[in-house]
């Protein structure tokens, strides 16, 4: 039984990295709410292609912007925390909401001025990372209940249950 404790233990790695990544994700989200706002004024507004990616086209926004804070102008391209990627008809809605010289809502550090950001929310693929890490997060300390608390369970047949389970889904 003692070498089952350690079954988990890459697993549990690569947790602790993606829940790293994802709390400092979540920590940055969280700080741009106390962000000020000032306006701006959009700049370039259109779709590129990524080019590096062959096996499937991606697009991306390229959306800049101009805005005042404490006095300076600056520009910024940063639409959300992260940068954006994704199929051609979502990024051309999310360009169209900004065109050419429209006046917008711009978020952006009091400390660092030039870290700005038009939207404070989370897009997809953020939403998606937070659901991968916490379903990762659950299992794991699921397992490890059994694994080091319960050291004298059979979860064998829990696992033949999923198993199952998992089979007449995928069917």
């Amino acid at each position: 039984m003692e070498g089952r404790k350690f079954l988990f233990l890459p697993f549990g790695f690569w947790v602790t990295v993606l829940g790293i990544i994802t709390l400092i994700l979540f920590y940055k989200l969280i700080r741009i709410y106390l962000w000020r706002k000032t306006e701006g004024e959009i700049i370039q507004s259109e779709i590129k292609k990524d080019e590096k990616i062959v096996s499937y086209n991606y697009y991306y926004p390229v959306i800049k912007y101009r805005y005042t804070a404490k006095g300076k102008e600056y520009t910024s391209d940063r639409i959300f925390l992260t940068k954006l990627a994704s199929d051609y008809n979502t990024v051309k809605r999310l360009v169209e909401k900004y065109p050419l010289n429209k006046k917008v809502r711009v978020y952006y550090n009091p400390f660092n001025p030039k870290e700005a950001v038009l939207k404070r929310n989370f897009h997809t693929g953020m939403f998606i990372q937070m659901l991968v890490f916490f379903s990762m997060l659950s299992v794991f300390l699921y397992t490890l209940i059994f694994e080091i608390v319960y050291e004298d369970a059979d979860i064998s047949k829990l696992a033949l249950a999923i198993k199952e389970f998992l089979h007449n889904i995928l069917e």
